[in-house]
């Protein structure tokens, strides 16, 4: 006898200050959700890494004092999607050619390489949303619905 899934949509949202840090609380509760809904392991690293990273960049390079940051997940069936929303509107993401001892400009081409999928929305007065989607490989623990 099989037993058959009923998959989820689960989502979680927050807020954050443009502080600096807001890339440890970001890191913090991304693992902290993630763990609640059942996922362990390299998905769960990867995302934390990349959350680290987007909440970066919108702290240094895109509020300048326009005071929050928006982190949103949402899990369906062992696909996830982070965004990290900035009061930024334009759709530019810094990714400089980093020199070679340069302790900046990786961070986008490392979430480019870690992520399943990856984008930018922007609308000139709403600010932009930064995504990314992660997917649970076949060798990962599909969470359980009553996770």
């Amino acid at each position: 006898m099989s037993t058959s899934r009923n998959p989820v949509l689960r989502t979680w949202e927050t807020s954050l200050t443009e502080h600096s840090t807001s890339v440890r609380t970001a890191r913090r509760l991304v693992r902290d959700q993630l763990t609640s809904w059942g996922w362990g392991g390299d998905p769960v690293d990867d995302l934390v890494l990349i959350a680290s990273e987007l909440v970066t960049n919108a702290v240094v390079h895109a509020c300048r004092s326009h005071g929050e940051i928006r982190l949103y997940l949402q899990e369906f069936d062992g696909d996830c999607r982070l965004e990290v929303w900035d009061p930024r509107g334009d759709l530019a993401l810094r990714d400089p050619r980093p020199r070679r001892f340069s302790e900046g400009g990786r961070g986008i081409e490392l979430v480019r390489r870690l992520a399943f999928d990856f984008g930018v929305i922007g609308h000139r007065d709403a600010g932009k949303r930064v995504w990314v989607r992660i997917l649970l490989g076949p060798s990962d623990n599909i969470p359980s619905p009553e996770s």
